[in-house]
Parts: C-alpha cells; sequence; structure tokens
C-alpha cells in the first residue's frame, strides 16, 4: 500500500492550480451542457468552466505523470480531466459521452465538497485498483451518455 500522505499534497495543489486556470480561462456551459450536466446530476452547472486543450497538461509534473502511468491512466489517449468545477476536453474528443463523463465527476467533486477531499478517495482508488476499477471512474462510466 503506497503512502497517500507523501503524495497528496503534491496533486492537490497541482489539481488546484489546473483548477484556477481553467476557471480564469474557460468557457461556460452553453444550454445543452447546462441540460446535460443536470442529468447527471451536476449540483451547480452554471459554475463548469471548460478548457479545449491540444493535450492535458499531465506531462509538466513529474510526480504526477508518474502516477497516472502507474495508474494506468496513461494506457490510452487523456481525453479529459476534471478539477472541481473545470474540466479540460482535447480537442477533436468533443462528446456527448465524454462530456457527460467529466460532469458526473463534477458531481462526485461537489458531494466531497473540496479538490482535497475528493483526492483523499479517488487517489487510492486509483493507485490500489487501477484506473480502470476505481469506484469513482466506474460511477462516471455508469452515467455517460451516448447522445442528447
Amino acid at each position: 500500500m503506497r503512502d497517500y500522505n507523501a503524495i497528496r499534497e503534491p496533486v492537490v495543489l497541482w489539481a488546484s492550480e489546473h483548477y484556477q486556470i481553467i476557471q480564469n480561462t474557460g468557457s461556460s456551459l452553453s444550454d445543452e451542457g447546462l441540460a446535460l450536466a443536470r442529468r447527471v446530476r451536476v449540483l451547480e452547472p452554471e459554475r463548469i468552466r471548460v478548457l479545449l486543450v491540444d493535450e492535458i497538461p499531465i506531462h509538466n509534473d513529474p510526480l504526477v505523470a508518474g502516477l497516472a502511468k502507474s495508474a494506468g491512466m496513461l494506457d490510452g489517449t487523456i481525453e479529459g480531466m476534471t478539477f472541481g468545477h473545470s474540466i479540460y476536453i482535447v480537442r477533436g474528443c468533443e462528446s456527448v459521452r465524454l462530456y457527460s463523463h467529466e460532469f458526473r465527476h463534477v458531481y462526485q467533486y461537489e458531494t466531497y465538497g473540496s479538490i482535497p477531499a475528493f483526492m483523499d478517495e479517488y487517489l487510492p482508488q486509483v493507485l490500489t485498483l487501477g484506473y480502470g476499477k476505481a469506484p469513482l471512474e466506474l460511477d462516471a462510466r455508469a452515467f455517460e451518455i451516448e447522445r442528447v
């Protein structure tokens, strides 16, 4: 079992920095986006901001990139990543399925109440069980919507 306390603070700091970047430069949701977020039970969809990027900036931090690789997150292409009400989406990967998945993560953050509280649950799940079997990922997949 990993020492989650040793990695928690750097990961929370990294996630919090990206949360702020997206809040400052991302776009608010369209009416269709707000409706889709509500369908997956997001409580405050008007707070969501989305930033389209060429690549999720996970490789800029060696610790985060290493953790993501060990959890199996880098086995394929990462199309989206959520931090609270802030979401990165890779250009060209936009789909109802991806948005609904990431919106469900927003709901999870709302339920936990903060980035640190979410990470206290998410990190042990993905690092112990792997990205594909983590309960919070399975929940997000269960709420994926293929089309509106």
